[in-house]
């Protein structure tokens, strides 16, 4: 196991934040991205792996992250599975609320 003090440090950058909190994250060295989820509802879903053995660091508003070790996620996983489908949803959701859709076919025209 190689020293973390012999580790390459890559720091991450802040590329994006959803409506619903979560951010995706970049790492313009390795190309590695993941979408972190702050609590209460914390995940980190792996995009692109990028150096593994790197320790990735960066840090927003005065807090800093450090976490050399990483769980990669299913590959399978789309940055849609990731991202709840309300997030998508919500605005359609609300407006067939607002304009009672479900009623629209019992209107006569």
């Amino acid at each position: 196991m190689i020293n973390e003090d012999e580790q390459p440090r890559h720091e991450m950058v802040l590329e994006k934040t959803f409506e619903t909190g979560a951010e995706e994250w970049h790492c313009p060295t390795c190309g590695r991205r993941f979408i972190m989820n702050w609590p209460p509802n914390y995940k980190r879903n792996i995009l692109e792996p990028g150096n593994e053995s790197a320790v990735h660091i960066g840090g927003k508003g005065g807090v800093s992250m450090n976490s050399p070790e990483a769980s990669r996620g299913d590959n399978s996983e789309s940055l849609n599975a990731i991202l709840s489908d309300e997030l998508y949803l919500s605005p359609w959701i609300k407006w067939m609320d607002e304009v009672k859709f479900d009623n629209l076919w019992d209107r006569d025209i």
